[in-house]
Parts: C-alpha cells; structure tokens; sequence
C-alpha cells in the first residue's frame, strides 16, 4: 500500500486515475490490472519493494519481462499500456459477459454523476469451489449518513442467454452455503479492500460522499445479504429464467433480479 500510495508504483495507479478503461483489483499477495475484462497486469511482491509483473504471452510485446524496483521500470510499462490494450482487443480470451462486468464496476465506482446505490468491491472473488463474479454493498440513498452498517452483496451477471441462467437458483443455494459459513471472514476481507480502494482512490465520488463512505461498515450477518442477478441484455420473451424456482429458497427474500444492458426489443423486461 506504501508503494501504492506514495511510492513509485502509485505510477500505476494514476494512470488508473486517468484511464477509465481499466479495472484494479486487489488480490491476496498481489494486484490485477484488468483491461475488457482480461488480466492486463498481474503485480506480485517477490521482496519489499520489488515485484514481478506478469503480461499474458498473447499480450505483451516478443521477449518482454517486467521487473518493477523503480519508477523508471514503472514508466516503461505505463508506456506499452496501449500496445498491450491492443492486443487483448484483438486477441481476447474472454466473453463479453465478462467485459459488462468491467462496465458495470465503472459505472458504479466511477461515475459520480450516477450516483447508483451499489459499489463494487471486487470481482470474480474465489472461495473453495465457488467464484462471485461480483461482490460489493449497497448504500441505501435514503437517509444516507455516516457510521452506518450496510448489506455485503454477491452478485452474479449473465449475459444473454446464458444456459446456467436456468439453473441460477441451484448456484446461489450453493454460493448461500458457502457464504454461511465464511460470512465473518468475507465481511472483514470485503471492508479492509473497501478502505484500501477509497484510500487509493479508485471510487470516483464527490469528496462529502467518500467521506462518509470512509466510515461505512460492513455487515457480517447472513440475514443482511444480497444476491444479485444481473441479467445483461436477456431477451424478455425467454422463459429460460425460472422464478418460481428462486422463489423456493429459504432466503429468497434477499435475492434481486436487475436488468441492463444495450439489446432492444418493443417487449421489456420485468424489473425486480
């Protein structure tokens, strides 16, 4: 975090300041840079102050290796940038519901005028066997005020018509399983990266409202929870979403469906 914030790679994160395209993610012993939703950049700490940077092969310019012990190194990398943009354009690996969760991280974090109720906190977080395409909380735009608790949601994207989408009610039982028993750890982990976030400012809010988010804490109480399904331009006359299967779970009460996207039909989606 020193490095980060004061130190030569806080190089990075002013280009992350400047660059509304990428998407920094802050891991156990190391940091993401993520561009369409592929690694751009991962940064591991190999000693104090020295880091190995690895650039996917597909991306990174012939016979390239990044070592990062100053600013220099740091400059150097920060100049190939659209080079490796570039490549991921045209050499991707992912889908496009991946990239809507990159959009959907700066829609929420970093366009102030939004002023949405959901922040993100991070993405394809793993635990055992699950992965959360998102997770992050909700801050009630009613009565809005400092020290408040909010709920931890974990929330799952699928674009189009997925065909896990018909089967989501058995993947946030099992995600509700595992987030039962790690609530307390997933809490805590979810709050010191929020602190983190905010102190290296990748939440791109007005100054009042990252004040009070500084004081905001998260609650670790699985009756507080969200789990969310973002349906990316799902077509509304499918019936591949099965509703009354949700309706089954026990915590059903905590579940929301929310629509977006870019895909047009006269027919519209029923909003949850």
């Amino acid at each position: 975090m020193s490095d980060l914030k004061t130190g030569f790679l806080s190089e990075l994160i002013d280009r992350m300041h400047k660059d509304k395209d990428l998407d920094f993610q802050i891991r156990n012993n190391y940091i993401n840079m993520y561009y369409k939703g592929n690694s751009l950049l991962k940064l591991a700490e190999t000693r104090p102050h020295r880091y190995k940077a690895f650039v996917d092969i597909k991306f990174r310019p012939e016979n390239i290796s990044y070592n990062f012990t100053d600013t220099e190194a740091v400059h150097a990398f920060i100049d190939q940038i659209p080079m490796i943009k570039d490549k991921i354009a045209i050499h991707k690996r992912v889908s496009l519901e991946t990239e809507y969760e990159q959009l959907i991280i700066r829609a929420n974090n970093l366009e102030p005028r939004n002023n949405t109720e959901y922040f993100i906190i991070d993405r394809q977080y793993a635990t055992d066997k699950d992965r959360f395409d998102l997770t992050g909380v909700v801050w009630n735009r009613n009565n809005r005020r400092r020290d408040q608790t909010v709920p931890l949601c974990f929330m799952e994207v699928k674009f189009a018509l997925n065909r896990d989408i018909g089967a989501i009610h058995s993947q946030l039982k099992r995600y509700y399983s595992t987030i039962e028993t790690k609530i307390d750890d997933l809490a805590q982990e979810a709050q010191d990266i929020l602190k983190q976030k905010i102190e290296l400012g990748l939440f791109r809010q007005d100054e009042g409202r990252i004040e009070v988010m500084k004081t905001m804490s998260i609650s670790n109480r699985i009756d507080d929870a969200q789990f969310i399904i973002i349906l990316v331009d799902y077509n509304p006359y499918s019936l591949r979403l099965k509703k009354s299967d949700l309706k089954q779970l026990d915590f059903s009460a905590q579940i929301k469906i929310i629509y977006k996207g870019f895909a047009l039909w006269q027919k519209e989606n029923e909003q949850e």
